[in-house]
């Protein structure tokens, strides 16, 4: 008995140090969990990404698809005035421009889709799009030009300060944004 009492007594070493590599062992299981977390996150927000990648890069895609022979057709003509075999009056004879030669309504999330879509594509859909939709204003003043020639120079006016108008309400977004995305070293 005097032996067990003599144990008793006595103060274990080994459980304070199992107790802290218990506590180490949390947190490294901790640790684990978070980075296994955040690279299984990573994974998930590639594919998500690449997905809507691939979806917006499909739409537009079909969009140019449909719209191709109807302005190839109008590039043909553009090419014949400029090799002089035919006059820029009759260029658009065979066209009728009191429609849209294309719709230009489903290319309005052109914007939106710029930042999906990878950094060789943005620049070619975005000099695409401004160029549709600058000959979309052209259309509309020729049109208006036909109906009302002694007003031109007033519709022309009207369009130029409505650009403008536009422009100028997309500034304080385009402020916003340029202020978001810049470099805190900068």
């Amino acid at each position: 008995m005097a032996a067990n009492k003599a144990k008793k007594g006595k103060t274990r070493k080994s459980t304070t140090s199992r107790k802290s590599r218990l506590w180490l062992r949390d947190l490294l299981n901790i640790l684990g969990g978070l980075l296994v977390g955040s690279v299984g996150l990573w994974i998930v927000q590639g594919y998500l990404d690449s997905r809507t990648a691939k979806e917006a890069s499909q739409r537009v895609r079909s969009m140019v698809e449909g719209d191709l022979p109807t302005l190839k057709q109008a590039s043909e003509g553009y090419e014949a005035i400029l090799e002089s075999k035919e006059d820029v009056s009759g260029a658009l004879r065979d066209v009728d421009i009191t429609e849209a030669l294309y719709g230009l309504d489903a290319y309005k999330k052109v914007p939106e889709d710029l930042a999906c879509l990878g950094a060789d594509v943005r620049p070619l859909l975005l000099a695409f799009y401004l160029n549709l939709r600058d000959a979309e204003l052209l259309r509309k003043l020729i049109i208006e030009q036909r109906e009302y020639p002694e007003q031109m120079s007033q519709i022309l006016t009207r369009e130029f300060l409505r650009t403008l108008h536009e422009g100028t309400q997309l500034a304080p977004r385009l402020i916003w944004a340029l202020g978001k995305n810049r470099d805190p070293v900068g």
